[in-house]
């Protein structure tokens, strides 16, 4: 049995993923922001533990870090973030675009440092994938600038760490989900959702447990020989 820590694990994806985690068996611990019922519903339904993180601050972030350099966690799943904030680039505060950045990029930095060097010191190896976009995968919407340039930061870092951590025995991988079911549309019109889905080559949208599946598979040692791939789970939309 394995440990996993699962980042952004109380909703949407993440809660499907530490589902199927510990359908399968394994040791999961995973975090939350604010929705601290939620969270306890789904430790009470799963035994999966929740902690309690802010990729926006320092001081959690640097806590949680600390969490992976002192445990034993064979894997990290980067799931965590905010929902993104539409708004023109031309109205776009380089201030609020740049701490964009910073709360992207700080957190799974730091814990995949933490869990590498973890890894390093135990001779284990292990795995960690970050969950992207489908946006780093062809031409990106308006007003959502912000947003699409973390996410080719983060596809950055996971090349630039596959390379790097390798030595270690550390695989780094992403998937790039489409527009999936989850809170993150809720406030959508259905007719849009329904026009979204119209236009995919599947004439539907993925659900939590569909990339969920594939995060698993990159965790298994099926993928052993997988390292620094960006898999998109959208349908066919990037064919």
């Amino acid at each position: 049995m394995s440990r996993i820590l699962v980042t952004g694990g109380s909703g949407g994806i993440g809660e499907a993923l530490v589902r199927r985690l510990r359908g399968d068996g394994h040791d999961v611990v995973f975090t939350f922001c604010r929705g601290a019922e939620r969270a306890r519903r789904l430790e009470e339904a799963t035994g999966a533990r929740p902690v309690r993180y802010d990729q926006s601050s320092t001081a959690l972030v640097q806590d949680l870090a600390s969490l992976v350099r002192k445990g034993d966690f064979d894997a990290l799943v980067n799931n965590g973030g905010e929902p993104p904030k539409r708004q023109l680039l031309v109205k776009t505060d380089a201030d609020q675009f740049m701490a964009c950045q910073v709360n992207a990029l700080r957190g799974v930095l730091e814990l995949s440092n933490a869990f590498a060097a973890r890894a390093r010191e135990r001779q284990t190896g292990g795995a960690i994938v970050n969950v992207l976009t489908t946006y780093t995968l062809g031409v990106p919407p308006a007003k959502l600038a912000a947003y699409v340039t973390s996410k080719y930061a983060l596809l950055g870092l996971t090349r630039s760490m596959a390379v790097e951590f390798i030595r270690y025995g550390v695989r780094v991988n992403a998937v790039s989900p489409g527009v999936t079911r989850t809170e993150f549309i809720a406030d959508l019109p259905e007719m849009f959702v329904e026009q979204l889905e119209a236009g995919l080559p599947m004439r539907r949208l993925a659900t939590p447990q569909e990339v969920a599946a594939v995060i698993c598979f990159l965790l298994s040692l099926d993928a052993s020989y997988i390292n620094g791939a960006n898999l998109p789970v959208t349908g066919g939309q990037s064919c």
